[in-house]
């Protein structure tokens, strides 16, 4: 059985031209795993909202002191989520910032990215909705990459604990 993995991204903004600042991951069953991701050069620094900002809590000049190359990100990606089912809860804009990070970097990205909600599509409507209900008190969405795999870990452990 493929292993399953939680995979988030937090970024610059919602805009077209937004761009990747941190990416956090989980497997199902081990502790998750995040990185800052320092900005490429080409990323234009206009697409920083500050209303993100406000959502996230992360400075531009945190990313820059303290965020990894976006080459290393690549790879560490690649080498952990290779082989396995990632899943995200908002795939149309994680894989967009997955995009964007593996084009800055000139590599090829070596997994998947699949639908959260397709992942839960095959339990009783009334387990995902009570997971969904109970996994808000216990392990909120924080528009924080650790803090949003965890949630979904946690939405899917719930869901799943009956079967």
């Amino acid at each position: 059985m493929e292993k399953i993995a939680f995979l988030d991204l937090e970024a610059s903004g919602l805009g077209p031209a937004s761009w990747p600042i941190e990416v956090g991951w989980c497997f199902d069953g081990d502790a998750p795993e995040t990185m800052l991701i320092c900005p490429a050069e080409e990323w234009p620094r206009e697409a920083w909202d500050d209303h993100a900002a406000s959502l996230h809590g992360l400075a531009h000049d945190a990313l820059t002191e303290s965020g990894l190359a976006v080459g290393a990100v690549c790879e560490r990606l690649n080498q952990v989520l290779e082989g396995a089912a990632v899943y995200s809860d908002a795939p149309d804009w994680d894989g967009f910032w997955l995009y964007r990070l593996f084009a800055a970097a000139g590599a090829r990205q070596r997994f998947s990215l699949c639908d959260f909600g397709e992942l839960l599509s095959d339990l009783p409507p009334q387990a995902v909705a009570a997971a969904v209900a109970e996994a808000k008190i216990l392990s909120p969405h924080r528009h924080r990459a650790r803090e949003d795999v965890l949630h979904m870990k946690k939405i899917f452990d719930l869901a799943t604990a009956g079967c």
